[in-house]
């Protein structure tokens, strides 16, 4: 092999990717105490057992898309894969940057030294957050001397990977994809084959091709909404008009300009017509709802109607709701989407 291969990764061009409760007063009676009368001696509350924490458990489907690019080229690969697997990216940064001389291999550099040291653990900076959360995770990087930079030996190490589901990929000029010296350190997942990349352009039909896990039902029947920096979640009801919006929302996000309306809403026009499933509904804070079949709006307060109710934004507080959605005051872009 070409020593020209140890580091150099190939050249390509990067890519580039919303009661209150009242009081009451009344005493408790107890019996008047007279002869041969004894009153019990009350028997103290046992102590409360605490609420055992749950264990998190992974969101179905979801995918991470860990990566090293010490020269920026295996970044555009790894973008490309997590576009295609709808993943969400994280770049494994090393705590001590690599400088073009750790990288010279016709010296005794950092990365040489590296990679001829089984112990070597070069440090990360940075850290995933809630890991459980992911069923897959796909780990990419450039080809170093034949094998993975020790890097990625650092990041398996961190992380426990059991039950998922794995694979890498790498990026060279003409070095093979090999990963048998990784698989040892997850045992306990399911590894799927990986693959060498020059380009991006082969990146999809690899992506389509692996046995990722699936979302569940209640995974594919959420919806997000972005206003500003905000990303909610929403969960869609079951009918006709959902799956027409769905299938409008497969074609790419919808952003929508919204205005107040009667003191309790957020309404705008769509650019289609949809079909309709009303019935008579007063609506909660947090209802999304079709009206006439071309309007979808937010709901802050209460209305009742014939209207079709499309969803509910999940875990947002009243307050919450009408301070994003500026309540009874100026228009709002809110852009719809099937992906975050």
């Amino acid at each position: 092999m070409a020593l020209y291969e140890i580091f150099r990764e190939p050249e390509s061009t990067p890519t580039s990717r919303p009661s209150g409760g009242g009081s009451s007063s009344g005493g408790s009676s107890r019996p008047s105490g007279g002869s041969g009368t004894t009153t019990p001696t009350p028997t103290p509350d046992p102590e409360p057992e605490p609420t055992p924490t749950p264990t998190p458990t992974p969101e179905s489907g979801k995918v991470l898309v860990a990566y090293f690019s010490a020269t920026g080229t295996t970044r555009p690969v790894a973008e490309k894969v997590a576009e295609a697997a709808g993943g969400d990216l994280f770049e494994i940064v090393p705590t001590q940057p690599y400088t073009s001389a750790d990288l010279n291999y016709n010296t005794d550099c950092r990365a040489n030294a590296e990679q001829n040291d089984p112990t070597a653990r070069p440090a990360i900076q940075n850290a995933v957050e809630d890991m459980d959360r992911y069923d897959a995770v796909l780990i990419g990087y450039p080809i170093w001397w034949g094998r993975a930079p020790k890097i990625i030996h650092t990041f398996l190490e961190t992380y426990d990977l059991s039950g998922k589901t794995v694979a890498t990929f790498c990026t060279s000029g003409g070095s093979g994809h090999e990963d048998a010296t990784l698989r040892g350190y997850e045992p306990d997942a399911t590894w799927l084959e990986g693959r060498r990349f020059s380009g991006t352009s082969q990146v999809e039909e690899w992506v389509n091709g692996l046995d990722l896990p699936k979302p569940t039902d209640e995974e594919a029947n959420k919806m997000y909404l972005q206003i500003g920096d905000t990303v909610w979640t929403a969960s869609l009801e079951d009918n006709l008009s959902v799956t027409a919006f769905k299938e409008l929302l497969s074609e790419g996000p919808v952003t929508v300009n919204m205005s107040d309306y009667g003191g309790f809403e957020k309404v705008g026009g769509l650019a289609t017509t949809l079909p309709q499933s009303n019935r008579q509904i007063t609506t909660k804070p947090g209802d999304i709802i079709l009206y006439q079949g071309n309007s979808v709006t937010i709901y802050y307060g209460e209305n009742s109607w014939n209207f079709t109710l499309l969803g509910h934004v999940d875990g947002v507080t009243d307050a919450q709701l009408r301070e994003v959605l500026k309540a009874g005051g100026e228009d709002i872009l809110v852009t719809f989407s099937l992906e975050e």
